[in-house]
Order: structure tokens, then sequence, then C-alpha cells
């Protein structure tokens, strides 16, 4: 009996698709506007959290905590201000301190932007729960030179292998462009996806950076531009003079606190030591009520949709007294009935379900290339989460009962009732 009843359900769905297209079709928008709102929720958090992990504090110049933050980790902002070199050479020298690792931001190659920093940070750097960084290739130069290394978006994007030549433009936004002309620098490594800003960085070496550079004053280029591929970049006259953050790794975490503090009161020039962990959080605090207004919102449509769907049910239903009649002719009791209207219900929404779903992955991998280079998130990472599955799960029952309105209509609807002809 069940089969059947499921059978004669979709039967009764099929014979009347095209008057139900247009609902299934509004609330599978509706399914997919908030798996795709959950997804990016759940991207640009994983993505945020995962990024640094591993660095116990950042130091940069003094400044808003959570604008080095963005800027330094996840290259959002405007630039920081700048840091001395004698600064982190201090910070280097600090027993508390197991390695420190140098950034400088400000240039860019075809839209993704460079970080100059030295081969450390790809030793001590991690991603995710305590990921390495892994190379997809390598020459094994890495950086330390004039080599350059990209991310696995970059390679992807611009068709980049081990050798190509790289240009690096002066600021972040220079399509046009061409400060840096004279010094082409090589690919050595090409990084494994790692679903960060990572994926969409361009790294060399801080010396290549500054040598890049010399004779500079300010924005305005050198008029004798140095040949990066043909200096001794162990020079001193290459060493920098400024730098933006500093990526710190403790010996002991337990002293983390106390070389924030020495930070803070650093004499030389004021500055700024970060806790990754605790500004995100403060990040989050800040973007909760935004989020949960997007939520509020996808709700607010799914329900709109249901409505409509129990419109559609109730309107349908005098015009189905016929059909109603005739299967009580043919010994359908009341209840019977009523639970079709229901099954119905449930066929509705497991279709509109099943459509959602696949709009909303469609329409995230479509649009993943965009809001990948502009929000640098990995929209692929995973097709459904638990909560997503949860999600699904209660869309789809509180559709099938939406059909228990008319359920409760057909019940109390006689034979005689059916049969009777209206005028």
């Amino acid at each position: 009996m069940p089969g059947s009843m499921l059978a004669l359900a979709i039967g009764s769905v099929l014979s009347r698709r095209l008057s139900l297209a247009l609902t299934v079709l509004t609330m599978a928008l509706s399914v997919a506007l908030f798996l795709s709102v959950e997804r990016l929720r759940i991207a640009a958090r994983d993505s945020f959290d995962g990024t640094i992990s591993g660095v116990d504090v950042l130091v940069g110049a003094r400044g808003g905590e959570l604008g080095l933050l963005l800027y330094t980790v996840f290259q959002i902002g405007d630039a920081a201000p700048s840091m001395r070199w004698s600064s982190f050479e201090d910070l280097a020298e600090d027993d508390r301190v197991e390695w420190s690792v140098p950034i400088s931001l400000g240039d860019s190659h075809r839209g993704y932007r460079v970080v100059a920093t030295t081969s450390g940070f790809f030793d001590h750097v991690r991603t995710g729960r305590d990921r390495p960084l892994r190379f997809a290739a390598s020459s094994g130069e890495r950086i330390d030179d004039v080599g350059v290394v990209v991310g696995a978006w970059v390679a992807r994007d611009l068709n980049y292998g081990l050798g190509a030549l790289i240009e690096i433009q002066h600021g972040l936004a220079s399509a046009g462009d061409r400060s840096h002309q004279d010094s082409p620098l090589p690919v050595t490594g090409i990084l494994e996806p790692t679903g960060t800003p990572i994926d969409y960085s361009v790294f060399v070496s801080v010396r290549a950076f500054e040598a890049l550079h010399n004779g500079w004053r300010g924005s305005v280029p050198s008029e004798t531009a140095l040949d990066v591929l043909t200096v001794d970049l162990a020079d001193p006259a290459f060493t920098p003079s400024l730098i933006t953050a500093v990526y710190v790794g403790m010996k002991s975490k337990r002293r983390i606190f106390q070389l924030v503090e020495d930070v803070e009161d650093y004499g030389p020039e004021p500055l700024t030591a970060v806790l990754p962990g605790v500004t995100l959080s403060q990040l989050w605090v800040l973007v909760g009520s935004a989020e949960q207004a997007l939520q509020l919102l996808a709700i607010l449509i799914v329900v709109v949709a249901l409505a409509g769907q129990i419109t559609l049910l109730l309107a349908t239903l005098d015009l189905r007294r016929r059909e109603i009649a005739i299967y009580r002719a043919l010994g359908a009791q009341p209840g019977l009935i009523g639970g079709l209207l229901v099954l119905e219900a449930l066929v509705i929404g497991l279709i509109a379900a099943a459509v959602g779903l696949l709009f909303a992955i469609v329409g995230t991998g479509l649009a993943g290339s965009v809001l990948g280079s502009v929000l640098k998130l990995d929209l692929g990472a995973t097709l459904l989460t638990p909560s997503q599955a949860l999600a699904l799960a209660a869309f789809i029952g509180v559709s099938a009962a939406s059909g228990v309105p008319a359920g409760l209509l057909a019940y109390r609807t006689s034979l005689q009732d059916g049969m009777r002809a209206r005028f």
C-alpha cells in the first residue's frame, strides 16, 4: 500500500506539472538562496580561521589590531603603516621567540598581491588544522635569491609553470604599471591549494623586493633601475629598511602575553602586537549581526515559498473534488485521501530540495572564480555540511506538513459533495 500510494502521489504531481512547476521553482530558488548564504558563511569562517594556523603573534606598526590583521594576513583593506627592519631584528633575537618571519606588502602582479618574505614563511606558517604548506612543483630555490613562489590559484589562473618570468607591478591597483619591467623574476615554486588567501599570493624575497625599489623615492621610480637577476642580494645595501609586519612563533605559549606587553612598550618605535585568534573572535562578534540578518532573510524567503505551496494545494483542492470523489467511490477512506495529499506535498518538497541543492552547487561553482579572487574563499570544499543537511531535512518535513490543511479539508469532503454538480 505505501508503495502504491507513493506512485499515485507522484503520478498526481506529474499530471499537474505545469501548474506546480512555478511553485517548485520558487521553493527551489528559496532553498538555493538559503544554502548559498550558508556556504558563503561557512567558507568565510573556515578560510579566515585556517589561514595562519601556527602564528602566535603578529607584530606591526602602531594602529588598529583588526586592520593590521586583515591587511597583512587576509589582504583586505588599505596599506598598513610600516615598521623598521631593526625592530624585526630585535624581535628575532628575543629569547622567547622560536621563529620570526618578516612580511612586506605593497606591490602586485596582474591583480594578485605580492608578499615579500623569506623561506621561513613556508617552513613555519600553517593553514587549517596545523597543515604545513606543500609545494606542487619546486626547483628547490624557493625565494631566498630571486625566485618567485606562486599560490595554486595564481598558477592556474595565469597558467604559470616553473621558469615562467613574472613582472611585478608597483602598487595594488596598477594593472598597466611597468615600473619593474627591467627585472622579471622566474617562478621557482608553486604551492598546493590551501583554500586561503595564500592561493592568491605571489611570494618574493624581501631582499629582491628591496632591490626592485632601490633608488625609489616614495612612489617615484628610480632613474637607474637595477636588474635584480644580476646583483648580489647579500649586499647590505639590499637589507630592507621598512617592512609591513612580522609573524612570530613562540617557544612557550605561556609567555605570549608577556611578549605582547613588551612589544607594546617597545621604546625605539610604537608597535602593536596582535593575537590572531583573539582578534578573529572580535571580528566574528562584529559581523555576527550581519550573519544573523542574512540567515533570517533567507529563512523568511523559504517560509514565503512554503506558504505559497499551502496556498496552491488549497486553491487546487476545489478543482480536484471530482477526483477525490472517484477515489472515495473506489473504496478509499477519508484518511487515505488526506494522507495522499500530504504525500503529494512531501514529493513536491523533495523535488524542490533536490533542485535547490543543485542550483546552490552550480551557482556557487560558477561564481567561485569571481568570489574566490575577490573574497579569497574556497566555496567547493564541502558539498553539504551537517547543518545544511539538517536544514534540508527540516525543509522537506515542513513541506510535507504544509499538505496537512488540504488533507484535512479532503478528509471532510463527502462522496455526495464530490459528485454534486456546481453551477
